[in-house]
């Protein structure tokens, strides 16, 4: 059996913005029922698909590489004979479509810590890329909170005030992050969320700043207050 080629989308947002489940609902929606991209937002991801026009789960798709070849290509098959399939290729691009049908993720490991010593006069060369299958718990985004927040708060950082489109021109138009004020892994169950008063939006840097100490995330007040402080260095 022919199996075409993974060409990925860099791209990862939207990716990122959904659960395991899902992403795992989407593919095989995708791979095995040969649905469209707005039928996929109705029955796997139930979002307004009128609203989407399936913009999210092609983004999802893309990001694995999955492209029109792809659809309905294991229809009629089950998820054991597709793996199976997949597996027999020998081809280690499709690791992520297998651990994804096999209920596992597959994640690109990021390095955290900075490197110990940036004075060294030995040049090091060592190898990065490895695969690792990682388990994880994700938890789920609703893509329509983050547009309401930005609806409300608008595009520039709420923190040192940058402006994505100011800067980069149309590369940067509507591009802003948004953080939940309480991150979502401190609650045991669903919540309702005001983008209002629960979500801000910031840039990438103070994005990062925020949650630069894994077990002291910043508020958006003590971040601009660093902000201030060191505003002249």
């Amino acid at each position: 059996m022919y199996i075409p080629i993974l060409e990925k989308s860099k791209r990862s947002r939207e990716y990122e913005d959904y659960s395991k489940e899902q992403h795992k609902a989407i593919v095989e929606s995708y791979l095995f029922q040969g649905l469209s991209h707005r039928q996929i937002e109705k029955s796997a991801l139930k979002i307004d698909s009128d609203y989407f026009r399936g913009y999210q789960s092609m983004s999802i798709l893309h990001h694995l590489g999955l492209g029109n070849e792809f659809k309905g290509i294991f229809k009629g098959m089950s998820v054991e004979d597709a793996i199976e399939i997949l597996k027999k290729t020998n081809n280690s691009d499709y690791e992520d479509i297998i651990a994804i049908l096999s209920d596992s993720e597959i994640y690109e490991t990021q390095c955290k810590n900075d490197i110990e010593s940036e004075n060294s006069s030995v040049f090091t060369v060592a190898r990065e890329g490895k695969r690792k299958i990682v388990y994880t718990t994700q938890y789920e985004r609703n893509p329509t909170l983050r547009k309401r927040a930005i609806q409300i708060h608008g595009t520039n950082c709420m923190a040192c005030g940058f402006n994505f489109f100011n800067f980069y021109g149309s590369l940067g138009k509507n591009y802003i992050e948004v953080h939940h004020v309480i991150p979502l892994s401190e609650f045991k169950k669903e919540i309702l969320v005001n983008p209002l008063t629960d979500m801000v939006v910031v840039c990438s840097n103070c994005h990062r700043m925020i949650h630069r100490e894994k077990n002291n995330i910043l508020r958006l007040e003590d971040l601009r207050t660093i902000i201030l402080e060191n505003k002249n260095f």
